[in-house]
């Protein structure tokens, strides 16, 4: 940044989500304090409707280049590999969850596929590799499990313990060599399987996977020429070799495409979180709207 200002990085216990969001909500737009991790997303504004005390798309962002490299596994048992082998299929698969998952009803629908939902699998990277470990399902999402897989279960990729089904990640985010092995040639993203209006729910049931997964942004109210003095400079630091190899380095893995402060506010004005609420209504049998 020009003048090149002091900056105090604070990592404050429990400030994030929820708490972070309030914070950011409640201060000062001075361009003096900015937030940078995850957070700043909408559906904690249905989920946990008593709580929050913001709104997501008020928030005025820095930019983004980290997204979430969520994808789809499978067992090597299962009877398909690939999501585009499974529709249309007879042959009934698992999925686990915590519970019901509205994203996973809407691929059901939308490519017709035979998977079965199965309740109470824990979540997370942890649950993930348990439920795999005992053979509970044949299928499961993960948002960090092409690059924890490998490490945490060396041979599960090379050995087709399990296999990559589809990437569920936005299209701008890179999946690189893992450790184990590079993406397949015929893994592909669920959107481009995907009818426009199926799409249009599938990116704002995810967007806290993609563009909205850890950004950063300045509260409220924030003056764009200010914001634009933070996304300009992040713009310019991309354009820097050294930067970016450093990023790299610290990251484990190149970063994805840079999203800029305005592009990144157009996305996240893109959806409502009434619109949020229409998609969990319609992919999720069970969900009750505390917007009604």
């Amino acid at each position: 940044m020009e003048g090149s200002p002091r900056m105090i990085v604070t990592n404050k216990p429990g400030a994030s989500s929820i708490i972070a969001n309030n914070f950011m909500a409640k201060a000062e737009p001075d361009g003096l304090i900015i937030f940078w991790g995850v957070g700043g997303q909408p559906t904690s504004q249905l989920t946990r409707a008593d709580e929050t005390e913001y709104e997501f798309d008020k928030f005025v962002r820095i930019g983004t280049f980290e997204n979430r490299p969520a994808a789809w596994y499978i067992s090597g048992d299962a009877p398909y590999d690939r999501i585009q082998d499974a529709m249309g299929g007879t042959e009934e698969f698992t999925y686990g969850t915590t519970t019901f998952s509205a994203t996973v009803e809407l691929m059901r629908q939308a490519l017709n596929l035979p998977v079965r939902q199965v309740l109470g699998i824990q979540g997370g990277t942890t649950g993930f590799l348990l439920a795999f470990d005992r053979g509970d399902v044949d299928s499961m999402i993960s948002g960090s499990g092409w690059y924890r897989i490998a490490r945490d279960r060396p041979g599960w990729f090379t050995d087709g313990y399990i296999e990559p089904f589809a990437i569920i990640a936005d299209p701008t985010t890179r999946l690189q060599f893992n450790g184990e092995i590079e993406p397949p040639d015929d893994l592909v993203n669920v959107r481009s399987l995907m009818s426009e209006e199926h799409v249009r729910d599938f990116e704002i049931l995810t967007a806290t996977d993609g563009a909205l997964y850890r950004t950063g942004f300045l509260p409220p109210g924030t003056p764009h020429e200010v914001r634009n003095l933070f996304s300009d400079a992040l713009v310019r630091a991309f354009e820097d070799a050294a930067f970016i190899d450093g990023l790299t380095k610290l990251m484990g893995r190149a970063p994805d495409e840079l999203i800029p402060g305005p592009e990144l506010d157009e996305i996240a004005q893109s959806f409502s979180v009434s619109d949020l609420d229409g998609a969990y209504q319609r992919w999720d049998p069970n969900y009750e709207s505390p917007l009604n």
